[in-house]
């Protein structure tokens, strides 16, 4: 391709040494988990977002669900969502036994319609989980308003949004919890898989690492010897906790992230001076920073205006489209086409283009040009 949508190799060459040796330095250690470099990173990434507490896990979709299980949600309840996200959203809320309710967006931000989450409330309704769609923040201090008022908990999916902020204040401080993703394709890319739980309340941090940790507390693995301590389970547990080489990895690229964040509001910037008029451009709401994981166009003729930058080797991805209400899996809970028309009017029109720091300005030019020339060819 002559711009790919993702180079991790690019991403890695830029790194090599210090992630070689991080790599080395676990292996040679012999603590392959329960070691120090999980709890290092921990403090390093709670203090990056301005969390009391980070806990980590090993994937994005592990947080979301861990999060709902130490709230104490399940069979019976009810989460109010969106359906343009992925099904690692969906299934969190259902793996616990949940129900998801979806409700529809705001068309400007792509993220969840505060009236619409309102008006979706019943007496069964225990949480509501927006999500920062590709790196916009939902509105969080409304939302935060809303449960607060209505006695809900709030666990927000910032998979998409490291570094997005409101206000100055960055996203991990408005929720009750807020899960991210430390997938390969995010800001901060693991080598792997690996996730994070960001929590301002100490006990409910101790019980989601507890959760994911096979229900006790970490100190035990930890001093597990010649002799090891006596069993001493205080919740139901989970193996979803985060490995040491993942955490060692991760402590080198956190380092990365500011300038990573200013490389893709940059490339966003220069995006939207080259389309113009040709298509329509993501918004940014005023005080709001954009983590920009995604830059997502929205054109009539997606599909054609897709096929030629094909035909011109350049990346793109249909992000999280069609919505989650129209899969095939959740056929059951009868929802058909027109019953999000926001949702699925983004969702039939959206193209993800390439974006991120394993691009430069002259690849970034090269996409432009071309998505610039095919849309005016479909005028």
């Amino acid at each position: 391709m002559a711009v790919a949508f993702y180079n991790h190799a690019r991403i890695y060459q830029r790194r090599k040494a210090e992630i070689d040796a991080a790599i080395f330095g676990v292996l040679e250690s012999g603590r392959l988990d329960w070691g120090d470099n999980v709890p290092a990173f921990e403090a390093e990434f709670a203090a990056y977002v301005g969390g009391a507490h980070a806990v980590t896990v090993n994937s994005g979709t592990a947080a979301l669900k861990i999060a709902l299980l130490a709230l104490g949600i399940g069979p019976g309840d009810e989460v109010i969502t969106v359906s343009n996200t992925d099904i690692g959203t969906i299934s969190a809320i259902h793996f616990t036994g949940a129900t998801s309710v979806w409700v529809d967006i705001d068309p400007q931000t792509l993220c969840m319609n505060v009236d619409q989450a309102e008006a979706a409330i019943t007496p069964r309704t225990r949480a509501i989980l927006p999500v920062d769609m590709f790196g916009h923040p939902a509105s969080l201090v409304e939302l935060t308003a809303l449960a607060r008022a209505k006695g809900l908990a709030i666990v927000e999916d910032a998979c998409l949004a490291l570094g997005a902020e409101i206000d100055g204040r960055k996203i991990g401080t408005f929720a009750d919890v807020t899960c991210f993703s430390f997938a390969p394709t995010k800001h901060l890319g693991s080598i792997g898989s690996g996730g994070a739980c960001v929590v301002g309340d100490a006990s409910l941090a101790d019980r989601i690492r507890k959760i994911s940790s096979y229900g006790q507390d970490r100190a035990r693995h930890r001093a597990i010897g010649a002799t090891p301590p006596p069993l001493h389970h205080e919740t139901e547990g989970l193996n979803e906790r985060m490995d040491e080489i993942q955490a060692a990895v991760l402590r080198v690229k956190l380092t990365d992230v500011p300038a990573s964040l200013d490389a893709r509001n940059r490339q966003a910037a220069l995006y939207a001076a080259a389309f113009g008029d040709v298509t329509k451009v993501p918004t940014v709401r005023p005080g709001m920073r954009h983590a920009f994981r995604n830059y997502v166009i929205h054109h009539d003729a997606r599909d054609e205006l897709r096929e030629g930058l094909r035909r011109r080797g350049i990346g793109t991805a249909l992000s999280y489209a069609p919505p989650m209400h129209l899969q095939p899996i959740y056929a059951d809970k009868d929802l058909r086409e027109g019953a999000l028309l926001v949702t699925e009017r983004s969702c039939s029109r959206l193209l993800g283009l390439p974006i991120g720091p394993h691009l430069d300005d002259s690849e970034i030019a090269e996409v432009a040009d071309a998505v610039r020339a095919e849309a005016m060819s479909l005028r």
